[in-house]
């Protein structure tokens, strides 16, 4: 509580008091932050590749928060958004299923083989392993500054008001899964993947988030904006599933990394990646949302 007291006014001071700079600046703070810890949740060891991989990631987002709005919206319009978010997280799913099918048919054959055999099967997994981790680091660059880049495109190119209220929605679903599950919860929803979760909590936090979604969208976002009913009611139904299945993700990427938080920045929260997981998927949906309808009434 103490934290998010602490954030929350930070928050609001960056973005709407000093619009302009102070936000593009935070996000790449973040930038760099989530990729430091990424790098730590894959073990890369070496300071050294830590400091290349964040901050290549780091110019790729200058990159970005350097484009006007009319080559913003050239680059990221025409679903683009949506494409590459789909072709990435499709394919942290196989690397996550290839990556536990390796894990079980190697515990099955050390079980039966020789020593030798077993040594063999482990060099050979280990480096297989070592290859996936490259591509995976790669695949968790993109994916977080992509996701920085869908905060900028929100605030810069559509308002902080859009962004606000993604951000309250999608904490307003995690907050909801965490009171109701802790509670109520007794059916777990994935014991493999988060043993905590609950199937009630899930059920809660996604009637949270969309009463949130409803209120924010009717009551904020179709005044300021002009969006079509439709399009507010399509965004309130998604965001919240898009928040609980971004939760999920970072909690199998980090069921498979072997480790309970991404870091311990944020005091009760755990680690930068912890607290945004919900809006890896949440944020894009807006943002390719809000670019088709401005696209439609340009």
């Amino acid at each position: 509580m103490i934290t998010a007291g602490l954030g929350i006014p930070l928050l609001l001071l960056v973005l709407f008091a000093y619009d302009g700079v102070a936000f593009p600046a935070l996000l790449l703070v973040l930038v760099v932050l989530l990729l430091w810890e990424c790098s730590s949740l894959l073990q890369i060891s070496k300071v050294v590749w830590r400091v290349f991989f964040a901050g290549v990631g780091g110019v790729l987002f200058l990159t970005v928060t350097a484009m006007t709005r009319e080559t913003f919206f050239t680059v990221f319009g025409q679903l683009i958004v949506f494409h590459l978010y789909s072709l990435l997280f499709v394919w942290f799913g196989a690397w996550i299923a290839i990556h536990n099918s390796m894990s079980e048919w190697r515990a099955t054959r050390e079980n039966r083989a020789t020593t030798t055999d077993a040594l063999e099967i482990s060099v050979k997994f280990s480096s297989a392993s070592n290859t996936a981790k490259i591509l995976l680091s790669i695949g968790c660059l993109l994916v977080l500054v992509a996701l920085c880049c869908s905060f900028f495109g929100l605030h810069a190119h559509i308002g902080p008001e859009v962004l606000l209220c993604v951000l309250g929605i999608a904490w307003g679903t995690d907050t909801g899964a965490y009171f109701i599950g802790r509670n109520f919860g007794k059916t777990p929803l994935s014991k493999r993947v988060s043993p905590k979760k609950t199937v009630e909590g899930t059920i809660g936090g996604l009637l949270l988030g969309l009463i949130l979604a409803l209120i924010l969208g009717f009551g904020w976002i179709q005044p300021e904006l002009g969006w079509p009913t439709e399009f507010v009611v399509l965004v309130a139904i998604a965001l919240p599933f898009f928040a609980i299945f971004g939760d999920l993700l970072e909690s199998v990427l980090k069921r498979v990394c072997e480790t309970k938080d991404s870091g311990s920045i944020l005091p009760g929260h755990g680690g930068l990646l912890d607290r945004i997981d919900s809006l890896v998927l949440a944020a894009p949906c807006v943002l390719v949302v809000a670019l088709f309808v401005i696209n439609s009434s340009s």
